[in-house]
């Protein structure tokens, strides 16, 4: 068993995090020990670091907890579950390309710059 500095630690996460998502429902299986602390087995860790892993690719918290919220019904909800991810890999690739062309915009202005500054 895992406590949130442990999962801190292990997911290099900020311990605020964990417990504010924690408080958000983003971890639906956690249980609580004696003291009502929050533990966490390992398949809660993985949870965790898939959380991290889809806020860092900047799905909102919201979408989030939708999706494991899902995961608790079971395999009759991978279809939807699917679909959320797809639809966030789609907005990610289309991030991908508005970046691509924003490095390319800044990279002609630097170059620009210092053709300009010989």
């Amino acid at each position: 068993m895992y406590t949130i500095k442990d999962i801190a630690e292990i997911v290099e996460e900020n311990e605020h995090t964990i417990r504010y998502y924690a408080k958000l429902g983003l971890f639906p299986n956690i249980s609580r020990d004696k003291y009502n602390s929050r533990v966490f087995n390992d398949n809660d860790l993985e949870d965790v670091r898939f959380v991290i892993m889809l806020a860092d690719t900047g799905m909102p918290l919201d979408k989030v907890k939708e999706f494991m919220d899902l995961t608790k019904k079971g395999d009759e909800t991978i279809k939807t579950r699917s679909n959320i991810l797809k639809e966030h890999l789609n907005k990610a690739r289309i991030d991908l390309v508005k970046h691509q062309k924003e490095v390319q915009l800044l990279e002609w202005k630097t170059y620009q710059l210092q053709q300009k500054s010989r």
